[in-house]
């Protein structure tokens, strides 16, 4: 294939809601690569986009993200795959891109029955491994994980062709935006403002700052103000967690200093005028938030566990606290907010995550897009 000539990537993603996440990556990988790659995404046919840049679709009837039951993830798997089969027949691709656990399955069939190279990113933090390793050594599949953290997780070996370690990745805007202001909260007795990014669901760990603030002495606590920027999704655990968060935020008489704020698409601005991110959830696989806020010169609070140790530096562009403890997260909180700890200026946490952005991270899937990619088969060739 000429070089001149876009190469067509086809991912592999069955989102029903455009909540962020591997769409989120998918949309600042296709920014960093430009017009070097086609992108088209495949989603479940209830998908509608709701956030931008906007992407290119194709719909399924059977691919999922995630799955209820294991009879389920490989019913759906083989008739998402008899999908895609005929969608290659109408149209070619040069490089199938998995995301997902919904469709890796569907990843692994195209090796065995089209025989041909695809390649799989793994964004979760699983708790279930053995899938996730089986596709490491699974024929004509190339897995890349997010961060070292993970690739230790799953036990991968660290010296093999088939295994790659590619960060996720935040928008090259966020590297040009102004850096946060100098924080006020450096004056006695001013008020930290803390923010939150991410959808309302139970791993998040959103209940957690709430029982974190809650234990913090009085002329502490009355100083905290915290928001959580982020949509409830549809299903229906989330939207009993959301009631149950809400609810203890009313329980602990903390209504006017913790605030569910929804969706927003001007997360730029959020951060500019926060003095602390914060990101309570345990073994979060590389969250794109956290870069961002990053980027945007706002130190972190983050849950030492997943892949935060590996973009974090605690105690410099941040503080680490144990996974699942309020009281340790409080611990943290306190020294904040009696000026024992402050971290590097903004410019350098911007610094501290320049590798992660859309067009340095592009550069590495491009070049790994190009190592894999073949010319499109013949439709009478994928039978």
């Amino acid at each position: 294939m000429a070089e001149s000539t876009p190469l067509r990537i086809l991912h592999l993603v069955g989102a029903d809601e455009d909540l962020g996440g591997v769409l989120s990556v998918i949309r600042n990988i296709q920014s960093g690569i430009g017009a070097t790659c086609h992108h088209v995404v495949l989603v479940n046919q209830s998908y509608c986009e709701t956030r931008r840049p906007t992407l290119e679709y194709r719909r399924s009837r059977h691919l999922l993200m995630e799955t209820p039951t294991a009879g389920e993830f490989i019913r759906r798997g083989w008739m998402a795959f008899a999908e895609l089969r005929d969608q290659l027949a109408r149209e070619p691709f040069d490089l199938l891109h998995a995301h997902a656990r919904g469709p890796l399955v569907v990843a692994m069939l195209a090796t065995l029955r089209l025989r041909r190279p695809v390649l799989f990113t793994n964004h979760a933090f699983a708790r279930r491994t053995i899938l996730y390793r089986l596709a490491a050594r699974w024929p004509r599949l190339t897995t890349v994980v997010l961060s070292p953290a993970m690739a230790q997780h799953y036990r991968l070996p660290k010296q093999s062709p088939r295994i790659k370690i590619i960060s996720a990745c935040c928008g090259d805007s966020f590297f040009v935006e102004p850096l946060r202001r100098e924080s006020v909260s450096r004056a006695a007795n001013a008020v930290l403002r803390l923010a939150g990014v991410g959808n309302v669901i139970r791993w998040k760990n959103w209940n957690l700052v709430v029982q974190s603030i809650s234990l913090l002495p009085e002329d502490l606590r009355r100083r905290v103000l915290f928001d959580i920027w982020g949509p409830t999704p549809a299903d229906s655990d989330s939207q009993a967690y959301a009631r149950q968060l809400t609810e203890l935020i009313a329980a602990h008489q903390l209504d006017s200093q913790i605030r569910l704020r929804g969706s927003t698409n001007g997360i730029t601005a959020v951060l500019q005028e926060v003095d602390w991110f914060i990101l309570p959830s345990t073994n979060e696989p590389c969250s794109v938030a956290l870069m961002e806020a990053l980027a945007l010169g706002v130190p972190a609070l983050a849950s030492a566990s997943g892949g935060n140790g590996d973009i974090l530096d605690d105690g410099r562009t941040g503080l680490l606290f144990r996974p699942d403890d309020p009281s340790d997260l409080a611990r943290n909180l306190s020294r904040i907010l009696r000026g024992e700890f402050r971290a590097v200026e903004p410019a350098a946490l911007r610094d501290s995550v320049r590798l992660r952005s859309a067009t340095a991270i592009g550069a590495q899937y491009l070049e790994l897009y190009r190592t894999m990619a073949r010319p499109p088969s013949r439709p009478h060739s994928l039978f």
